[in-house]
């Protein structure tokens, strides 16, 4: 009974001993597995989740009665991601709208608070010609005309850049492919329109300066060479200005297709075709753009027939006799059956005319006896010298 017993415990201790091993073996088995696998996953790159796309492999095909083949791949192309590029676009207009509103103040503080520069009163020493004077005059005249055309240019591009500011801020738009795709399909004609205004009250800008820098290189009485190279250097950074907008436009959104044109004209033909065609829809028609088209080109017509025909002297020589004094308006005044022909305009008119009269009279006693006064101290001078050479 006691070996039998024993035989039984020793089988049993050979069973444990052997399953144990087994088990070991088995978690043993199970950790590498699970380490391989833990490995895999974390060497593989990020989209290693995603459905696989299906590429199709190359095969050969005949083309037409030629015994050959030729090999033909597919190479699969992703769809380009499509996103709201709405606050880009308006940030953009934001960078035109804040240098068009620091130039406008500059404008107005140069082309209307301040006087345009005039050429010094006549003196023994330097007398100007009256051409000379009347061409300053004329330059004055376009110099007040090309500023009242920069600054309402600027004015527009400030005015239509916070509109489509407010619009891509307000609106909701479709996802585009890039900035240039939103604001070629749903802003064209405010971003054109923001850069040929921009660009326009630019070189309306540097005409004002290179104006007021002429008259007073004339008044500084500045030599040709110094007022050749001052005009040069305007041309020059003009010349530059529109280069820039030039390169900028030919490179517009990045390829050959989404841009203007290659240079500066075709921005400004392409503005004023959107305009007309907006202005002329039928759906949406726009009586005011289209006014405000017809009466720009009006407003340079007149102006490039003054600059053409008006000669240096021709505006000072006009005298309008309905604006000037009569000779005779204090004697009119004085006779009380011509003055009751008169109405009351003519009145007052005569009688600013002798109160006009009178003080230029004034002022003419007023320099005769400056004259005189000058005449006697340089007369006393000369006496006490000639007296100082005799007692010497």
């Amino acid at each position: 009974m006691t070996n039998a017993t024993q035989k039984m415990k020793t089988k049993l201790r050979r069973r444990s001993e052997v399953c144990g091993s087994s088990c070991s073996c088995t978690v043993k088995s199970f950790s590498a597995a699970a380490f391989i696998l833990i490995f895999a996953f974390s060497s593989m790159p990020s989209d290693a989740f995603t459905p696989p796309r299906i590429l199709q492999s190359p095969r050969w095909q005949h083309h037409g009665d030629n015994s050959k083949l030729h090999l033909v791949t597919n190479i699969a192309t992703e769809t380009p991601l499509l996103t709201d590029y709405a606050p880009a676009a308006a940030s953009l207009f934001n960078n035109m709208k804040l240098p068009a509103a620091v130039v406008t103040a500059g404008m107005i503080s140069l082309g209307f608070a301040t006087r345009f520069p005039e050429l010094p009163r006549d003196t023994l020493d330097k007398v100007y010609p009256q051409s000379l004077r009347a061409q300053c005059a004329k330059l004055e005249r376009l110099h007040i005309v090309l500023g009242l055309l920069s600054v309402t240019s600027e004015l527009i591009v400030v005015l239509w850049a916070a509109v489509a500011v407010n619009q891509l801020t307000e609106r909701a738009y479709d996802p585009a492919l890039s900035v240039w795709d939103l604001i070629h399909r749903d802003c064209d004609l405010a971003w054109s329109a923001v850069n040929s205004h921009y660009i326009l009250g630019i070189i309306g800008f540097t005409g004002m300066l290179w104006l007021r820098a002429y008259v007073m290189l004339l008044g500084a009485s500045a030599s040709k060479s110094l007022m050749n190279a001052a005009s040069t250097g305007t041309a020059a950074a003009t010349c530059l200005m529109v280069s820039i907008v030039n390169r900028g436009v030919e490179s517009g959104g990045g390829t050959s297709v989404d841009r203007y044109g290659d240079t500066i004209l075709d921005l400004f033909s392409h503005y004023a075709a959107l305009l007309l065609k907006v202005a002329t829809d039928e759906a949406s028609p726009g009586p005011l753009q289209l006014s405000a088209m017809v009466l720009e080109t009006a407003s340079l017509c007149f102006m490039f027939h003054v600059l053409i025909t008006e000669s240096d002297a021709s505006f000072e020589d006009q005298v309008n006799e309905e604006d000037s004094c009569p000779i005779d308006a204090y004697d009119v005044l004085t006779d009380e059956n011509e003055l009751s022909k008169l109405t009351k305009r003519e009145v007052e008119k005569l009688k600013t005319c002798v109160d006009l009269g009178e003080e230029e009279e004034k002022r003419q006693r007023l320099r005769e006896w400056v004259l005189d006064e000058d005449e006697e101290r340089e007369e006393e001078d000369s006496g006490d010298y000639a007296s100082v050479n005799v007692s010497a």
